[in-house]
């Protein structure tokens, strides 16, 4: 069984206590609290677990969890799904325009930064981010987080980065991840934490 298969089914092994935990709409630090979160959490079925050496993705039919690995232990993770449970984090918004960045809307993914990629799944990961429906987000602007070849099947977490389709303009992020099979694709949203970008109001401090 994977590291995350243990995890989820409650045998361990346990996350780092430096681990931070993105999900349920905010953030947690620490092996206990990361603990009792994931305890409440009462996956289903895996239907993928794979991992590396250095990232673990598994998924049922309503979660989906990715892990940076270091040395079969977990030193963070990602969980996307429905629920909300935690409080997003205080933040401070500042008025940008990431086009001063040269971002352009299109995919920021460099396969150089994800060695555990093969080169023959770069494209099809590619152009599934860069074909990205609108999600309540206004031209989603998709940053790969990480990405892994898992023998015929490759994965990229992603970072959805644009303005609310609705109400008052203001920026908003959340995760999501692509599958990408010999059978096809599917994509899954972290709508947790959509739900609280969305409901945040965003004030800009100058």
């Amino acid at each position: 069984m994977t590291v995350l298969g243990r995890l989820l089914s409650g045998e361990g092994p346990p996350v780092l206590q430096t681990c931070r935990f993105e999900g349920l709409g905010g953030l947690l630090y620490g092996r206990e609290a990361i603990g009792e979160a994931l305890e409440a959490l009462d996956p289903g079925a895996a239907v993928l677990d794979v991992e590396t050496a250095r990232l673990g993705v598994w998924l049922d039919g309503s979660h989906a969890v990715v892990a940076d690995l270091a040395g079969g232990l977990v030193q963070r993770l990602w969980l996307l799904g429905e629920t909300v449970v935690l409080s997003p984090p205080p933040a401070v918004d500042l008025p940008a325009d990431p086009d001063l960045a040269q971002a352009h809307r299109g995919v920021r993914f460099d396969p150089v930064d994800h060695p555990e990629l093969q080169p023959g799944d770069v494209d099809r990961l590619f152009s599934s981010a860069a074909d990205w429906p609108s999600c309540e987000v206004t031209a989603p602007r998709p940053v790969v987080l990480r990405a892994a070849s898992f023998g015929p099947v490759a994965v990229a977490l992603l970072r959805l980065e644009g303005e609310a389709d609705e109400g008052p303009a203001r920026r908003i992020a959340f995760n999501a991840l692509i599958v990408a099979g010999a059978d096809g694709g599917e994509r899954r949203l972290d709508t947790a934490e959509r739900a609280q970008a969305l409901a945040r109001p965003w004030t800009p401090r100058l």
